[in-house]
């Protein structure tokens, strides 16, 4: 008897292969590669659109901050023209104030009054320093002095 005639019917229908086995097969694995892509983009999809709307801010940000350093620069030049003399000369003419004459200022004199100067104490200031002489020295001149302190001995000896 052959292999087959030996087993039961029942292990047999249970071993062989069925046909809508291997279509829910396909159908399993061709679901989670959707799922998988589907997850995929909606993970991209975030990331574009996180980036996107921080690229946004930020472009929004920088030109808030242009439009505040004009308003700065703006403001500045308006505190610079109303502090110049003559504006401050208008203002002032136009407040009912007017420059003093001579005969018009008065001093007024506080017996025992001493402003409180600061006492000056000298100080010694330290003699400056020579400078360390630069060393620029070559050899051709350590010769030449080397040479002439040479003469020099012998035209003191010659003389002696």
């Amino acid at each position: 008897m052959s292999a087959e005639k030996q087993q039961s019917p029942w292990l047999r229908h249970t071993l062989a292969q069925q046909a809508w086995r291997d279509q829910r097969q396909f159908v399993a694995t061709a679901t989670l590669f959707v799922v998988v892509a589907i997850i995929i983009g909606t993970l991209y999809l975030i990331q574009t659109t996180t980036t996107a709307t921080t690229a946004r801010m930020l472009d929004e940000m920088s030109d808030h901050r242009s439009q505040l350093e004009r308003d700065n620069e703006r403001l500045r030049a308006e505190i610079a023209a109303l502090q110049n003399l003559p504006s401050v000369m208008t203002q002032a003419a136009e407040l009912g104030f007017r420059e003093a004459g001579p005969d018009e200022i008065e001093y007024v004199i506080v017996e025992g009054y001493r402003y409180n100067r600061p006492q000056v104490t000298p100080t010694a200031t330290p003699a400056p320093e020579e400078p360390d002489p630069i060393y620029d020295e070559t050899l051709s001149g350590w010769l030449r002095k080397q040479w002439d302190a040479l003469k020099q001995q012998f035209d003191d000896w010659r003389k002696n």
